[in-house]
């Protein structure tokens, strides 16, 4: 029961338990719902960029064989340096196309910062101007 204290938004019979990457001091914790939730929090500096994001690529890919009817993105980062940015700049990007190859499914991208961060409040717009795509920015405390 615990899990789905965590996770409210699994349903039981659910397709699969969501993919968690524990959060270090320098990548975020992730997680991958076959539901549609995709989730990232924390600080976005990996050492080795596409090792961190390989195996989310990998999910992205089996996921959209299948994927459900609205996909969720979840970014809440305090931080995220140039090589991050750009790792996280091509998934999303990759998300927003194959959603587009299917026009049947949904997404949504909420960007959450907290109030005094502009520096992610700008990163969030950026990403959403070259993109192309509305972004949800969410402030939190």
């Amino acid at each position: 029961m615990l899990f789905n204290k965590r996770f409210p938004f699994i349903a039981k019979g659910s397709r699969k338990k969501p993919k968690i990457f524990s959060p270090t001091r320098n990548t975020p914790e992730v997680i991958l719902d076959s539901n549609g939730f995709i989730k990232m929090k924390g600080r976005l500096i990996p050492e080795n960029a596409e090792e961190f994001f390989s195996p989310i690529e990998e999910w992205i890919n089996e996921y959209f064989c299948n994927p459900a009817d609205i996909t969720c993105i979840e970014i809440h980062l305090e931080y995220i340096n140039s090589t991050g940015s750009k790792y996280l700049f091509y998934i999303i990007h990759k998300i927003i196309n194959i959603r587009l190859e299917n026009n049947a499914k949904k997404f949504k991208i909420d960007w959450c910062y907290k109030e005094e961060d502009e520096d992610i409040l700008e990163k969030g717009k950026l990403f959403s101007l070259n993109l192309g795509v509305p972004f949800n920015f969410i402030r939190t405390d």
